[in-house]
Formats: structure tokens, sequence, C-alpha cells
């Protein structure tokens, strides 16, 4: 997703189907030929071929395109999707929305060479006052662990951007959380737990249990 218009009351942001279409398109096609190929050669692994060719046309029926916009003239968002499954548009207003949130999931795995790669997914989130939550996948990306990968932090900056300038307009905090971290809930019931386990143990050592 990428901003497209940007001004002080008014954001616009964008999030192509384009990619998702290729590689869906790419897959359908390659799994057709390997079928293609590999019936006339009696090779007993057509299957595979059908497996991307299910696996490009799931990704051709869910993939969206999204438009978010956040207009302060009307205070409102509106979030719009978009696939051949169908489309939805809808509105919330400003005063409904306590903060915006880029939560950042990192994942870890080994390549085929044995190389550690890092996967990170960023999820915009509104955090509601009534509790709800309504979560837009932004980006995905991978790459190497170790060494300088511009491009990752340019990317890292392009979606900090969106949720800063969305709570800008909004007019609500921003934070940003990483997957695992703890927010001040998650710390006061620790030390919670901490407390009651330490009064359990006083417990225990002054009253012994008795033959």
């Amino acid at each position: 997703m990428k901003i497209t218009q940007d001004t002080q009351t008014y954001l616009e942001c964008k999030k192509s189907a384009l990619v998702g279409y290729i590689v869906s398109g790419l897959l359908m096609l390659g799994g057709v030929a390997a079928v293609i190929i590999m019936l006339l050669q009696s090779a007993s692994q057509w299957w595979l071929g059908l497996i991307a060719l299910a696996i490009g046309v799931a990704i051709l029926l869910l993939n969206k395109s999204i438009t978010l916009t956040a207009d302060g003239n009307v205070r409102q968002i509106r979030i719009a999707k978009k696939s051949l499954l169908g489309a939805s548009d809808n509105a919330y207003s400003f005063n409904d929305i306590k903060e915006v949130m880029i939560e950042e999931d990192r994942d870890y795995e080994r390549d085929s060479d044995g190389d550690r790669k890092e996967r990170i997914t960023y999820v915009l989130i509104f955090n509601f006052n009534n509790g709800y939550q309504e979560a837009i996948n932004l980006a995905r990306s991978s790459s190497s662990v170790g060494g300088l990968n511009m491009s990752r932090f340019s990317q890292n900056n392009a979606v900090m951007r969106i949720g800063q300038r969305m709570a800008e307009v909004i007019g609500v905090p921003f934070n940003h959380k990483r997957r695992g971290d703890m927010d001040i809930g998650d710390v006061v019931s620790s030390v919670g737990e901490v407390i009651r386990q330490v009064k359990q143990a006083k417990q225990d050592n002054q009253n012994p249990p008795h033959a």
C-alpha cells in the first residue's frame, strides 16, 4: 500500500491487486503446462501441476485491491475493497476511533541454502472505543538476516508514514507494536502474577504441611 493523495485534512492510500494477478496467472499457466507435459511423458507427478493450478486460482479469487481514505472535512475514514468475489465499502466516524497502530510481525526461517531469512508483515489497525478492531495488511517483505538492507528500511519508513499520517488526519494517537511486545496491561498482569506467587510461597513456608 502507498500514499496516493496527502493534504493536511485528507489522506488516500491504495493497495493494487496487480501483483497478485500476475502471480496467479503465472501459477495457473505453469500448472496447466506442467500437467500437460507430465501426462505426455506418462510421469506420475502430474498432480503437482494441479496443486500449482489450485493455488493460482485461490490467489486469483482472494486477491483484493484496497482504497483507504481519511477525510477531515466529513470526519470519516472509508475502506473500500474489491475482488473477483465481491466488493465492500465501509465508513467509520473519526469520533469512534481510539488509536491507529502499525503491528509488525517478524518470522524467521531457513531457505534451501540454509541461510536464515526474515519475513516481516505489516498490519494497519484501527482500534475503536468500543473494542472493535479493523485490520488491513499493508505489506510483506522477506530478506536475509544480517547486513544492511536499504529496501527493507525504505519499506518500513513508508509503512510507518502511512500509520502516522492516518493518525494525524484523524487526530488520535499512533502506536507501533512488534508482535510479542508487552504493553502496559501485559506488564501489570505479569507483575501481579509474580507478586501473587511470592505471597503464596511465603504462606507455604509459614504453614508447612504436617505429617
